[in-house]
């Protein structure tokens, strides 16, 4: 055992007995593991939970963990795809070929460098994978998991951050393994129609559930999605394996998490999963919900056909953009396109593109409009005596007015009798009061970025 003060036998069996819970109680037929130390870690781990009957374990030389799967099904070969030598921290990608009803599936399980490491590190392994997909057939089945330390929407997350930052903004998961297209996600319908000729295209599972629902770690209060199921193509095309729609879902009972705080007694990552079948053909599931609503677009991706909203009042507006809202008082902000649309009237408006901006949800490209009269704004605003503006809901909101005092950035206030802040973003920072002011803001909007509500004051 490892003369490390904080790992002794007594919690490595301990961490055996947890992971052999969450397999037995997850029951699935094919695992992916990742952080294994040896082979025989594996085999305690096999033994303890006697549906698999196959296992395979790989790490590099001198590497303290590797990579493994478990399988209730034959593995019938493993090759890996070496990453440059020279990177001692780097670690192999396994393809292994499984052996399901007479039909080949390949897992290719990975797990990229951490985000101690810039862009580039993590790129070097998409490349690798890609060179090897490259060489499949059209039809074959395969799929891409493991922890690829990088979030489904790495392409919008990663602006910004300076020190991970080395690659122009080009993503491993977004821009090689091409969970984008056109610089829209890669959709479930979008794959099968818009496959380029000289590339790969790849579905992330992720897109499968609901926002807030979408992370297996947290880094500090901030979710993330490290772990990833990519699927290419063939798992659409109802031939052999299929994927089975939907099916894609983080394993968290309560042992795992409780008040929202992931127990690391068993991993500090959630596991996720999804299902296929080498019977039932590929069949995409109708989601039931008014297509033409704000409500709709939060729980999209991607616009595949524009969508009309219908008597919406535009309730804010600024330089660089508007906050439109509907009878159902759900809001949403418009990025650059707002040039025609009044403060105070309202409208029916087509919608072509939506974008997540650091987490904030906004419509940057509208096709036409339709003029439906005029309306009061300020009825509309939210009262923030009575409401908590830190609620994720409330974002693309406009809050009628808020005191407190302007201390290191954040608004200083008293909700309900209890003291809150929240962080104040100044697009012209000359417009910033002295620390220590007493300030009322009145009619501003409320955003989020990277997950955390703040207040944007981008006009007097």
């Amino acid at each position: 055992m490892s003369k490390n003060a904080h790992w002794d036998t007594d919690k490595y069996l301990q961490k055996l007995t947890n992971i052999s819970k969450v397999l037995n109680d997850i029951k699935l037929d094919i695992v992916a593991l990742q952080e294994i130390e040896n082979d025989n870690v594996l085999k305690r781990l096999q033994d303890m939970s006697p549906m698999y009957k196959y296992r395979f374990f790989y790490k590099r030389p001198h590497s303290p963990i590797g990579l493994s799967l478990l399988s209730v099904y034959p593995i019938v070969s493993n090759k890996m795809l070496h990453l440059p030598p020279h990177r001692t921290k780097s670690r192999d990608i396994i393809k292994s070929t499984i052996q399901i009803d007479g039909k080949n599936l390949i897992i290719f399980s990975s797990h990229f460098r951490s985000k101690r490491a810039a862009e580039s590190r993590r790129v070097s392994y998409a490349i690798a994978l890609m060179e090897d997909i490259k060489t499949l057939k059209e039809t074959e089945d395969y799929i891409i998991v493991g922890d690829l330390n990088s979030n489904y929407n790495e392409h919008t997350t990663i602006r910004g951050q300076k020190k991970l930052n080395d690659t122009n903004s080009i993503t491993g998961i977004s821009h090689i393994l091409n969970t984008i297209y056109k610089d829209k996600f890669v959709t479930k319908n979008s794959i099968q129609t818009a496959q380029p000729y000289f590339q790969k295209l790849h579905y992330n599972t992720w897109l499968d559930i609901d926002k807030a629902q979408r992370y297996s770690y947290k880094f500090g209060k901030r979710a993330q999605t490290p772990d990833n199921i990519l699927l290419p193509s063939s798992m659409f095309d109802n031939f052999d394996i299929s994927y089975v729609d939907d099916s894609f879902s983080v394993f968290r009972p309560t042992y795992l998490v409780k008040d929202g705080k992931i127990d690391k007694r068993y991993s500090d990552h959630l596991p996720i999963f999804a299902l296929f079948d080498t019977k039932k053909r590929y069949k995409k599931t109708i989601k039931k919900s008014n297509r033409n609503s704000i409500k709709y677009l939060y729980d999209i991706d991607v616009i595949e056909k524009p969508i009309w909203l219908h008597n919406i009042t535009v309730i804010y507006r600024s330089k660089h953009g508007a906050i439109v809202q509907d009878k159902k008082g759900r809001a949403i902000y418009l990025y650059k396109c707002h040039d025609e649309l009044k403060l105070g009237h309202k409208y029916d408006m087509e919608v072509e593109q939506i974008k997540d901006y650091y987490g904030l949800l906004e419509i940057t490209k509208i096709s036409s409009t339709r003029h439906k009269g005029i309306s009061d704004t300020k009825p509309r605003y939210i009262d923030t005596k009575t409401k908590d503006i830190k609620n994720i809901k409330y974002q693309n909101q406009v809050i009628d007015s808020i005191s407190g005092i302007y201390k290191k950035k954040y608004l200083h206030y008293k909700h309900k009798g209890e003291n809150r802040k929240i962080r104040l973003y100044y697009q012209d920072k000359a417009q910033k009061p002295q620390q220590g002011s007493y300030i009322t803001l009145i009619g501003k909007r409320v955003a989020i970025y990277y997950g955390k509500t703040q207040i944007v004051i981008d006009k007097k």
